[in-house]
């Protein structure tokens, strides 16, 4: 193409060259570049602009000449309140407890996981409650951190909130919603409860599984944080995880079910006001049922493993061993935790937290337990004292004040046989754990619900055995030759060994028939604490 330009005065004719692909290839992508950081720079101050949350940081880029003009005659000092139908009601309030969480999945099957539910559903359940201006508690912020039963309940109780809500899902040979209540429980928990299942089954379940009061393994007692919170509680089974036809109702009707919840608390509430305004008669039994695991035990209650007689029932001898990681954990203790994982078995309590855990063994009665017991109060310390059968028998006051002491009482079994529980059959291995049970609960009115297994040997087939009891299963990641009596190990070295392994979620096993522990605990106890480790109480670890 020819075109005629004028340069210097004169005139001349000129042919115009096409531009080279490269050169149009550059010019594209120059211009990209420039609308990709134009766009960038946009989308940046919008988020800025949202973080601000003042909504006006746009307006300003988009058209710098306009601003907001204030009449003189509206300009405040103080920020004009609006009402709002959503206005808080006086004095309700309600705290929802989310099960399980962060590495407490709760129940699970084919992917689907017990504690994403109950997180989602308590997350609608907080949004109806808002919604409504009820006031609303979380035990849990989030779905990635366990929060111990321990200390939901003492959240729940330092709210002062009017109910208390837990929201769980099944997992077994059943389906259908039911809901559980205390056994002690006054009026308030009592009508609170009702009306939260009748709101729920009118909502549209696969099976009403009724109201249901105690555990899964009987009426003696409560699950942990119904039966030690202050205020009137309900714990709600969504239906069953492995149920297909309680997953599809659970997805479909979680609005629903979030809105009965509401609709049940209003009603309580209409019906009874607040607490510190009802009769003692109503309120009977909601303060007495706040009372820790030392003085009436806790019932426990896991998903039944199936088909026991076909899992393994290969001896294995337990012993963590002497490697550690970077936080001195033993290695041992960490691999077979995620082994048997599926199992209610605590071979170290998985935290990084600056937290242990001690448990003694008793056997027999050499006379160090008195001691023992008055250092642990002196010190205020918690601990788990497994006892067997023989020895509850020879010392029944020591047993009475391990409880009244505020301790855990664990089931060491009926006969302790040497060559342990799994030398026996199914049948044999249950009742050497239910007949120390029994016997506890009939003669102490106490829920054991902790079981170390006699010289350490267990099988996958023993571990569901226990679960299937109601129990969880208490190994160790410290444990040292202190048991000889005849051979007791030198005082210094032994409490040397004791602080050289300390490290986070440290289940430490002790004999108490050991005079080189009794003379030492005291100085053990105190050099944890300078470390900047603290005593923890085992049932809050428990779910």
């Amino acid at each position: 193409m020819k075109y005629i330009r004028e340069k210097n005065g004169k005139r001349e004719i000129v042919e115009k060259r096409k531009h080279s692909n490269a050169y149009v290839l550059q010019a594209v992508v120059k211009w990209i570049f420039c609308i990709s950081i134009l766009a960038l720079t946009l989308l940046l101050c919008g988020l800025l602009d949202k973080k601000l949350n003042d909504g006006k940081l746009m307006a300003k880029i988009t058209n710098p000449k306009q601003e907001k003009q204030v009449e003189p005659d509206t300009q405040r000092e103080e920020p004009i309140e609006l009402e709002t139908e959503t206005e808080e009601q006086d004095g309700l309030s309600v705290c929802i407890d989310p099960g399980h969480g962060g590495m407490d999945p709760g129940c699970d099957f084919n992917g689907r996981v017990e504690s994403e539910d109950n997180w989602k559903l308590s997350l609608e359940i907080k949004k109806e409650l808002e919604s409504a201006g009820i006031k609303v508690i979380m035990t849990r912020q989030d779905n990635d951190t366990k929060v111990f039963l321990k200390d939901r309940v003492e959240i729940a109780n330092a709210s002062d909130a009017d109910y208390f809500v837990s929201v769980h899902r099944n997992k077994g040979d059943g389906y259908g919603v039911e809901t559980w209540k205390t056994g002690s429980g006054g009026g308030v928990t009592d009508t609170l409860t009702e009306n939260v299942h009748k709101a729920i089954v009118d909502t549209g379940v696969q099976r009403d599984r009724g109201i249901k009061t105690g555990t899964e393994t009987g009426e003696g007692s409560d699950y942990y944080v119904i039966g030690n919170t202050k205020m009137p509680a309900c714990l709600i089974e969504f239906g069953f995880i492995n149920s297909e036809e309680d997953n599809r109702l659970f997805d479909e009707k979680m609005s629903a079910y979030a809105k009965a919840i509401v609709k049940a608390v209003q009603d309580t509430y209409a019906q009874f006001g607040e607490s510190e305004d009802l009769p003692q008669e109503d309120l009977e039994g909601e303060a007495d049922t706040a009372q820790g695991a030392g003085k009436q035990g806790i019932r426990l209650s896991y998903p039944a493993v199936d088909n026991i007689s076909a899992l393994s029932g290969e001896t294995l001898d337990w012993g963590q061993g002497t490697n550690v990681d970077e936080l001195n954990r033993p290695t041992g203790s960490l691999s077979y935790q995620e082994k048997f994982k599926d199992y209610t078995a605590d071979f170290i309590i998985p935290t990084t937290d600056k937290k242990i855990y001690l448990t003694l063994d008793e056997g027999y009665e050499y006379g160090c337990t008195p001691s023992i017991l008055s250092t642990l109060k002196e010190k205020g310390v918690k601990a788990v004292f497994f006892v067997t059968q023989p020895y509850i028998n020879s010392s029944p006051e020591l047993v009475k004040q391990i409880i009244d002491d505020g301790h855990i009482l664990g089931n060491h079994s009926l006969t302790h046989p040497a060559a342990g529980l799994p030398s026996q059959s199914v049948e044999e291995q249950q009742k050497e754990v239910m007949d120390v049970h029994n016997f506890v609960k009939e003669n102490y009115n106490y829920d054991m619900f902790l079981f170390r297994f006699p010289a350490g040997k267990f099988s996958e087939q023993s571990l569901a055995v226990l679960n299937n009891c109601g129990y969880r299963s208490v190994f160790w990641s410290f444990a040292y030759l202190d048991y000889d009596v005849e051979n007791q190990p030198d005082e210094t070295e032994s409490l040397n060994k004791m602080l050289e392994r300390l490290h986070p979620g440290a289940i430490y096993l002790l004999h108490a028939e050991s005079w080189t522990n009794t003379n030492v605990l005291g100085q053990f106890i105190d050099k944890v604490r300078e470390a900047g480790y603290e005593f923890a109480d085992y049932s809050e670890t428990v779910q």
